[in-house]
């Protein structure tokens, strides 16, 4: 076998090592742009995701506030913006009865029942609340009434795009046994 022998001049080993620095080069930007394109892509899934999600904390918070000035005012209107009254239920516990029984009632019965209550929901707080998939929210709330206090457990659906109460529960306390309150 016969040997093959390269003699590259001067300017051809130049022209040879800029391609392939030029190439090497070229890998490398894409890898960098491909890179900083993914970080780019996770940040702004993630802010988007916030966005979306405040969003929907604020839309939640303004639906509560329908339900609280509502039932304050006794305003079926507001009530009825709050509430999903199609499927709707509220559930209490009957302290009343011995022994103490789960009740319940359609949202569209509860609208119907409301009265003005001037002390109801005055300085209220949403202690927590968890939103699922932009779809789903429970919140807890808690309801002053004078010297008693309510919690709320309320579970809100977005429905059409619109955020409504489907399910509210609660808890009375009064005022001897505030000290009960959850945090």
């Amino acid at each position: 076998m016969g040997r093959l022998e390269v003699s590259l001049t001067e300017p051809d080993l130049l022209e040879q090592t800029t391609k392939m620095l030029n190439r090497k080069l070229m890998e490398t930007r894409n890898k960098f742009w491909g890179l900083a394109t993914a970080i780019i892509l996770i940040t702004t899934c993630g802010t988007f995701s916030s966005i979306a999600q405040s969003n929907d904390t604020l839309k939640i918070r303004q639906v509560i506030d329908k339900y609280i000035v509502g039932w304050r005012d006794g305003n079926k209107e507001l009530l009825r913006e709050a509430f999903d009254q199609n499927a709707g239920v509220v559930l209490w516990i009957d302290k009343k009865e011995d022994p103490e029984r789960l009740k319940f009632m359609s949202l569209y019965d509860l609208v119907q029942r409301v009265k003005v209550q001037k002390e109801y929901g005055i300085g209220y707080s949403i202690t927590s609340l968890q939103i699922v998939d932009s779809k789903l929210a429970i919140a807890f709330v808690n309801v002053p009434l004078g010297d008693n206090h309510y919690i709320d457990c309320l579970e809100l659906q977005k429905i059409n795009g619109r955020w409504k109460i489907v399910l509210k529960s609660y808890v009375f306390f009064a005022k001897s046994s505030t000290k009960d309150l959850p945090n």
